[in-house]
């Protein structure tokens, strides 16, 4: 797939743009993408959509008017649409209308959760493909980070998750962002460099485990989040917690 990036649209301008809507009001509802929410709407999805969503949670939506209104997908899209907040045109570029499965399949790379690279900004899926988040860097105890727009969690807006909230599958560079790789001022913390091992070529956790004199289980058992089921399985990139730092 030839990429078609949006013009000024980058990779740490969607964390930006997300990271500033955990400040606002949110409400969650099928459809939404950053436009305020209005009794019209919410009776267009009820009665003319038949929504079955919209409809079993109205009592929680209505509850929501006068916010800014996103799904998980509308999370990204209104970052490519919005003018200013909550005036939003609809589907600019032509074709950015996508769903998640769209949305994934337009990633120009991919891949497994647990070879995802540490660039804010990239787009995670859940395994079904029936939601997507946005990823937006590790945090000052090692854990990554993503803002989502869900009705989960006891979130009902957009809000902030963990690895430890929510399990995501897979990752991707979404084909309409351009992804920067310069200094960006998004990153979450700056991660002291005694307390982690960067996972390069030919590493194993045996021998990691041998160079910062600890072991297999303990090195796992404090990457297991990071590391996934396969204990067997590293990538190079990864950043390992060190055991006692």
């Amino acid at each position: 797939m030839v990429a078609v990036i949006v013009p000024g649209k980058t990779n740490i301008g969607l964390v930006e743009y997300a990271k500033s809507k955990l400040k606002l009001p949110t409400i969650y509802m099928l459809s939404g993408f950053g436009r305020i929410l209005t009794e019209a709407a919410i009776v267009n999805r009820i009665k003319n959509v038949k929504c079955a969503h919209t409809t079993r949670n109205k009592d929680i939506i209505y509850q929501g008017i006068g916010k800014y209104c996103f799904d998980c997908v509308g999370l990204i899209k209104g970052y490519l649409w919005e003018q200013k907040p909550g005036i939003v045109k609809y589907n600019i570029p032509a074709g950015s209308d996508q769903n998640v499965g769209g949305m994934y399949r337009s990633c120009v790379k991919k891949g497994s959760i647990h070879t995802m690279p540490d660039i804010p900004g990239l787009l995670v899926f859940t395994g079904n493909f029936g939601h997507v988040g946005i990823y937006i860097g590790i945090n000052k105890d090692g854990q990554r980070e993503y803002i989502e727009a869900t009705p989960g969690l006891g979130i009902w807006g957009v809000g902030k998750t963990n690895d430890d909230i929510r399990h995501w599958s897979f990752w991707g560079m979404y084909h309409l962002i351009e992804y920067v790789e310069e200094d960006e001022p998004v990153k979450v913390v700056t991660e002291p460099i005694s307390s982690y091992y960067t996972v390069k070529k030919g590493d194993t956790l045996t021998k990691i485990a041998k160079v910062l004199k600890t072991t297999v289980d303990k090195l796992y058992s404090i990457n297991k989040d990071i590391i996934g089921s396969n204990k067997n399985l590293i990538h190079v990139g990864q950043k390992l917690r060190i055991p006692g730092e």
